[in-house]
Parts: structure tokens; sequence; C-alpha cells
């Protein structure tokens, strides 16, 4: 019955959305009607709607292998000899296909066709249309293909010693495949019927809670779930393991469960319980219900990402689903609070609706990122995460998408590689960015009607962004077209810098393309929006006047606010996506306040200005006087948000300056700005959360710029901590600081062999990073190089973290020599141990070489980018890497010589 109701539930929902309708509105090229296997996309003459799958793994011990069977009802949508379903790394062994009353029908053929990942099947006479068909598969295939798909994890007990294993699973967006054969595009949702086989004292999970447990022998047993409501595949989800769990409910009395292995159960205990929190205040948010019977949260040992949002079955690294309070400071805290915001988000947005095909992902994860803030504020608005957003969520993707070689929201997508890539800044950040600059400028009442209109009207079915447009038109009514306002944001890349100046009695107010880098083509990529955008301006004066106006066109007057010599700060509150650089005398008051009390300004406004002033400077639109004139107040600078601006942009500077005779002169002005706030915070525990923040950021500032006590204190506490780890603990919010400013300093191998051990052998995954990260802070050639080798050997640094820990060194000035050395030398290894199609391996080389600032440099990475040409997933990173390294260039020649000038006069010697 439950299955009736289930496939009843599909039809009616997908029913709006006809399945042969492409998988984007623009995007789908026409199919290949002859040969179909030869279009990336499946063919839409059929649609399933029921998996029945079972899945028999062997992972036990030295087991690596799984064996299967699924039976996919289809329905004909029209005449078709041709089944296709997508296949990767498995063995297909039996193939047959069934008509509506159960006869078996002959098939002409089946093979695979392995450049799009597809196993075709051929029928002797068509199907036809109206009609079901159901295919039933056999498979067999490995679970040590990597840990994306269906793979095994293993665990040594911290303390028992035994080793264990587990079998699970990370689809999104395209491995589903290589755990059973199925239709691995998000338009197709279906329901799913799930049997397991494994040890008897082993717990199977699925997204479903089980429905029947069938024991074989003493050893055995098949566990059957309920049948699934209708999702995409890449959502689904299965797992064998020995974890234990801890529960309570959610509001409508759902069970709510957190999983771990069994040595580190008691850190599940604040992911316990916050979830309910978070899932309840969505539940309320969207005035939508959470649909599924439970809700599990679960710790990987070995994972790729840091969660996926599998409906009902949520997957976390599990380092960033559990938190010790004994081992994690606050910063961890925070993180796991934030992962699991995002992940609870994705119940509604992305699971209960999702995007129809990866080109419009941002609808799942631009969401999700909106909504994590408001997650993360529900539970403890302390944190001031609201905040933080702008700072660290909004300001790094305005420098992602003010390279030439970014990308617009949506774009199309042909195949899996090209998929991966999208899961990126732009589809995370921006498409938050711009969902938060959408409830600015609408309201937060109309913004959350039209979000619940969405859900509602889409619940368990796929959409495409126009499906938003008309959700949010809705709520909006005549007086605004949401859809010509948003356009351009979502289907072009980058954002306007606007400028401000006064003429008169007015405000000349312009708009143009922003590019960091000042020698790009400001018309290319050619745009059919002409890099035009509809920008929402909000200002306030500093005698208190606001007000808000639309800039829909290149430039425009605008009645002037001001009343004499008083500052206008537009994008109030950081709210817009889009910088602003305003006439020299308005730069001037700016400074004047800042300096005289830049409370005028707040947090968030401060943060801003510095953000864009230094970007605008690097972009040649603002001089560096200017830009470094609006840092100048932070020396009585206590805010987080301001100092995580000046963090960001400076370390640009040291990164171009390092190695420079004029090095020290940067070094020193860091000293002046943090000397007051390094000697107000000391190197001592304690404060509020975003204190606590700020603290860590300072101290390593602080100590770059040489402030004695800073460096003193900080190495002090290090050795003694390296003698009794136990006596001399380190407190628990300084600790990463005062690892990295400990090795940096250190001149012995006996103190950084010290670290290693104790990354061996941590119990917490986040004080394992710590470890990590300060593991890459040496500048000792033979231990930089003795790490690169532990990154190449799976018992010292699991798989899950190599890309981490190469990311680490990276950021390390005195590794990036070795280290690129290292990398062309290892890359075909690297390759065959992840896979071209690993999208952290597409990001990996383009991060080493995006701090190169020399004619040289840029030569060995297109000589390198020429060696290996199969970029797989990083073929757009490739490019942005290329311009980046040439706006280094351009700024060591140009910008250079303006910022030792400017440093010269206003550092004292």
């Amino acid at each position: 019955m439950e299955l009736v109701f289930a496939l009843l539930l599909l039809l009616l929902t997908v029913g709006a959305v006809s399945p042969s309708q492409p998988p984007s509105s623009s995007f789908i090229p026409e199919p290949h009607a002859e040969e179909p296997w030869l279009d990336p996309f499946l063919p839409s003459s059929l649609e399933p709607l029921h998996y029945d799958l079972y899945q028999n793994p062997d992972f036990y011990y030295d087991g690596s292998t799984f064996t299967g069977r699924v039976s996919i009802l289809m329905s004909v949508l029209n005449a078709t000899d041709i089944i296709i379903v997508h296949i990767k790394a498995m063995n297909i062994t039996a193939s047959k296909v069934y008509d509506l009353n159960g006869n078996r029908l002959t098939l002409k053929d089946t093979f695979a066709y392995e450049p799009n990942q597809y196993w075709v099947v051929r029928t002797l006479n068509p199907v036809p249309e109206g009609s079901t068909v159901t295919l039933e598969l056999e498979f067999t295939g490995s679970l040590t293909n990597g840990i994306v798909g269906y793979y095994k994890s293993t665990y040594v007990h911290d303390v028992t010693g035994v080793t264990s294993w587990l079998a699970t699973t990370k689809f999104q967006p395209s491995d589903a495949r290589k755990a059973f054969p199925n239709f691995d595009e998000p338009r197709f949702k279906s329901t799913f019927t799930i049997t397991l086989r494994h040890w008897s004292n082993f717990t199977s999970l699925t997204n479903m809670p089980p429905e029947s447990i069938v024991t074989i022998d003493d050893e055995w047993q098949e566990t059957t779930f309920a049948t699934s409501p209708p999702m995409s595949s890449y959502l689904v989800c299965f797992i064998i393991c020995d974890f234990p769990f801890k529960n309570n409910t959610l509001v409508d009395g759902k069970p709510h469960r957190v999983w771990a292995r069994p040595d580190r159960l008691d850190q599940v205990d604040y992911a316990l319980s916050v979830g309910p929190i978070i899932q309840n205040f969505y539940i309320e948010e969207f005035n939508v219900p959470y649909p599924l019977p439970k809700l599990d949260q679960f710790g990987v040992p070995d994972y790729p990402s840091g969660a996926t949002e599998h409906w009902g079955m949520i997957t976390y690294r599990d380092s960033r689903l559990l938190y010790d309070p004994a081992q994690v400071g606050d910063s961890g805290k925070q993180g796991t609070l934030s992962i699991m915001a995002h992940e609870l988000a994705h119940n509604h947005a992305g699971d209960l609706v999702t995007c129809r095909y990866w080109d419009d992902l941002w609808l799942n994860e631009g969401f999700a990122s909106f909504y994590e803030v408001k997650g993360v504020t529900q539970v403890d608005p302390g944190m001031f995460y609201d905040g933080q957003f702008f700072s660290r969520t909004v300001q790094p993707v305005l420098n992602t998408d003010g390279a030439n070689s970014s990308r617009p929201i949506v774009i199309p997508i042909t195949n899996p590689n090209e998929a991966n890539a999208v899961f990126d800044s732009i589809t995370y950040d921006k498409g938050a960015a711009i969902l938060s600059m959408m409830e600015s400028f609408l309201g937060r009442d109309t913004f959350r009607r039209g979000v619940t209109r969405f859900l509602q009207d889409n619940s368990y079915k796929t959409v495409v962004t126009d499906d938003l447009w008309a959700a949010f038109q809705q709520e909006i009514g005549p007086g605004l077209d949401i859809k010509e306002v948003m356009t351009a944001w979502v289907y072009s890349m980058g954002y306007p810098v606007v400028g401000i100046s006064i003429q008169g009695n007015q405000l000349y107010v312009t708009q143009k393309r922003f590019l960091t880098n000042p020698l790009s083509d400001p018309d290319s990529p050619p745009s059919e929006y002409g890099y035009q955008w509809h920008v929402p301006l909000n200002y306030r004066t500093q005698g208190g006047q606001t007000g808000f106006v639309w800039l829909d066109t290149p430039e425009a007057f605008f009645p002037s606010p001001l009343t004499g010599s008083e500052w206008i700060k537009v994008n109030t509150d950081h709210t817009g996506f889009y910088r602003v650089n305003y006439e020299p005398n308005l730069w001037t008051l700016i400074t004047q306040q800042l300096n005289s009390d830049f409370t005028g300004f707040t947090e968030v406004e401060r943060s801003n200005l510095i953000n864009d002033g230094l970007n605008l400077a690097r972009a040649e639109l603002l001089t560096y006087d200017v830009a470094l004139g609006l840092t100048e107040y932070a020396s009585s600078e206590t805010g987080l948000l301001p100092w995580d601006s000046i963090y960001a942009d400076f370390f640009y500077i040291y990164y171009m300056m390092a190695g420079t005779a004029d090095h020290a002169l940067f070094q020193s002005y860091v000293l002046q700005l943090t000397t007051n706030i390094m000697n107000k915070l000391g190197v001592a525990d304690g404060g509020s959360h975003t204190e606590k923040l700020l603290r860590t950021k300072i101290m390593k500032l602080s100590c770059y710029g040489g402030h004695s006590g800073c460096i003193q204190n900080s190495t002090s506490i290090f050795k003694a901590w390296i003698e009794d780890e136990v006596a001399n603990s380190v407190a628990l919010n300084i600790r990463r600081a005062v690892y990295d400013s400990g090795l940096s300093f250190s001149t012995l191998q006996s103190e950084w062999d010290t670290v290693w051990n104790r990354y061996i052998v941590a119990t917490s995954g986040q004080e394992k990073d710590n470890f990590l990260y300060a593991l890459t802070r040496t500048r000792d050639t033979q231990l930089i190089n003795r790490f690169l080798g532990y990154t190449m050997d799976e018992t010292k640094i699991p798989s899950q973290d190599f890309f981490t820990a190469i990311d680490y060194l990276a950021s390390n000035h005195g590794a990036i020599d070795i280290l690129w050395d290292w990398m062309q030398t290892n890359y075909d290894a690297i390759v065959a141990r992840f896979g071209i199609d690993n999208r952290s391996l597409g990001r990996m080389v383009p991060e080493i070489v995006s701090y190169f600032n020399t004619d040289a440099q840029l030569q060995e990475t297109l000589d390198f980018y020429a060696l290996h040409p199969d970029a797989g997933t990083g073929a757009r990173f490739r490019e942005e890497s290329v311009q980046t390294i040439n706006t280094n260039i351009r700024w060591m020649e140009v910008s250079l010589p303006y910022v030792v000038a400017w440093l010269s006069q206003n550092v004292p010697l």
C-alpha cells in the first residue's frame, strides 16, 4: 500500500513538469534520435518511477566488492526500443526487460557506452507509448575504487586499536552510477525501496526507516527499508556499519539520531542538541513540514567533502560533525554548527525541491548557504554569524567574481566533469549573496513569502531558475518585475562597481563591470546583458538621511541628499553585491570619519569600506594612498569583521611583497596596526565568541609583524606544550595560533616531529586539522619534503585530507617553490590516485600557482598545462589562474612602487 501511495504521489508531482522537457530550459542539446547513447543527456522517452534495489557488499576484513540487482519501473513517454541507464566502474552480469503484464521481452543487444557512462539495452521491438516497462539488471563493482560512489571506509578504535570497516556512499553529483545502474540526472525523481544484506551484528541505514528484517542464518540478515518519497538518485544513501548513535526527537516527534564510531560517540552531543533546533526553525521559517519519517546525521571517517544532504540520512566527514568541547574551541564549534545548518536547509531546498539539472545548482546550494546563516543565528546569535557572512562569504566571492575568467551562476553543463566544477564559490557564495541582496530590497516578509511559495508549489518536483522568479512574482505583485531585475545577476558573470560623485545639487552615479585586472577587456567574454545590472542602491549620509534608488542604466543623476560637507555611504550594511568608488573628496570625508570616530559606520560597513578600498586599488581604480589610508584607523579597531577584511586583503600584499627588499616595511605597518589590539587581547584565552575568533587572527598578524610579546608568549607556550602536553595544555581558542607560531619560528626538527606524532594519535578531527596546518608552517626544507612524502602515504595522511594539506602548504611562502617542483614531479601519480574527475584535483594546481608573480613563473605554469592538457574538472580554474598570475605581474610592476612609497611615508623607522 505504501508503494502504491508513493507511486501515485510521484505521478502527480511529475505531471506539472513534463519528463519530455530538457533538464534545463536553455542548455540541453538536441538528442541523437538513432543513436541516443551519443547524447550526454539521457533520452526523455522513459521516466523512472520506482527502484527496487538489493545490495550485498563484501567489505568485512579484506573484502572489497559488492554485488547487487535493481528493478527499475519506467513510464514509456514515447515508443522506444532503447533503454539507457548510467553506470560507472561496474560490470553488468544480467539484463532483462519486462512489459507491464510481466512478460519478458526479447533483447536485440546490450552494451556499455563508456564516453557517456551508459549501459544500453535494445529490445527487439519497441515498447509502446503510454505503457510501463521494467528493467532488471544484476551487477558487480568495487568498494575500493576511490571514496566516492559506493566505497569501503575503515577506522582504528582509539582505545582498543581494533580495525573495523563500513560500507558507505557519496553520490553527489554523478556517482550514484558507481553503486547501481540508474537515471543519474537530478531531473529524474523516483521512489526507492532498498534491501541490504549484512552481518547481523552490523547496522544498516538508508534514507528511510527499516520495514522488515529477514534472518538468513546466525551470521547474516537482510534489511528492507520503507519506500522513499520521490527523490533524485544522488540523494540516495545506504550505509552498513558497527556505529552506535544518540537520539532525541524533532518538534513533530520524529526521531533524530546522530551516529559516530563507538570510540567517539561522546562527541555527538552538540550536534544532537542543536539539530532539532535548526530543523524545527526551518519548518517554521518555510511553513513547510519535514516530510520524512526520521532524520539521521552520520559521521564518516573517510569522506571526500564536508557533508552531503542525502535526504533523511545526512553524511558528514566526521571531523565536521563531531565536536569535543575538551579539545576544540569556538571556531570548531562554529564550524560544526554552520555545516549542520547548511545541510539541514537542504531538506527543503535541494531535497524536497531539487534543481532540474546542475546548471541550476545554485537553487540548491545558494539557498542552503543563505539559510545556513539564519540557522546558525537561530541557535546562537552571539556568534555574529550574520555579520561574518559579509566578511567571510560575500567579500571572498567578490574577489573571485572580479576575474575575467569567472562565470555566471547558471552555465551550460554537458558532462560530469562540468557538473563537479560548478560546486564552487560562485554557486554557493554568490548564490547566497544575491539572495541576501534580494531579501534586503524586497523586505524580510515578502522574501519569506516568496520562498515559501516556491517550496510549496514545487514540492517533490525539479525546478529551474524561472520557477523561483515565478513564485516571487506572485508575492511581489505588479510593482517590480523580479525576473527582469535579477536575470543579469544570475546569467552574467561579474558585478558592477558603482561610481559616486557630486555635481552641483545632484549625485552622478555610474556603473561599469568591476575587473581586478585593469588590462582585462570589460566586454569579454560577450554577454547579452552588456555587463549592466539593475543595481539596488541604498544609502545613508553623515547627517542621518537614508534612501533607496534603482540604477538600471550606465549612468544617472539623482537629487543629492547631502547638505554641506558630509559623507555618503552607499551600499548600507554591505547588502548589495557590488563595489562602490567615491570621488576623492568623499573618500577623504569617509577616512576622516574613520579616524575621528569609526563607530559612525557599522562594523559591517567598516569591513566593506576596507575591502572595497583595497580591491579598487588592486584594480587601479583607486590610489593606494587612499586605500591604505582607510586602514590607518584600525590601530583602534576592536571589531572582528574589519580585521577579517584586513587579514584577507593584506595577505595578498604580504605574498606579493614576500622576498622583496621592502617586505620588512610592510611588516612594520602590520605591527603598527596590530600593537594596540594585540596588547589588549593578549594570548590568554577568554572573552566573547567574536573576541576569541579575533584573537587568533590578530596573533597571526601581530606575530608576522614582529610583535615581541606575541612571538615570545606564543613560542614559550608552544615549547612548554612540547615538553608536556598534559601539564601544559594550550588553551582551546589559541591552539591553532600557538601551534602556527611555534613551528613558524622553530629551528628544531624534534619539535616538528612531536607535533607530527600528536597528529597521528589525535582523537578529535578538528584538533588533527590544527596539527596538520601547523606542520605546514615550517621553513625547514627537509621537513617540507618529508611532509610532502607523507601526503602520498594513506597510512600517514588520509586521502580525504590530501588536498587540505596541499592547500595549507601552498599558503606558506617559504614552501611554495619546493611544493611546485614536487607537484610537477608527482602530478601523474596524484591523478592516478584520485582520478582526473576529482573536483579538488581540478583546483589543486591553480591554487598552488595563484600567487606566482613573475614572467618565469607564468611560463612554467603554461608549460605545465600544455604538458597535462586534460584538466578534468579544472579547465576554468586553470584559465583563471593564468589571468591571476598576469594580474599579479601587473601589480608588481605598477602598484608595488606606490605601496612602498606610501609605507615609506607613513611607517616610522
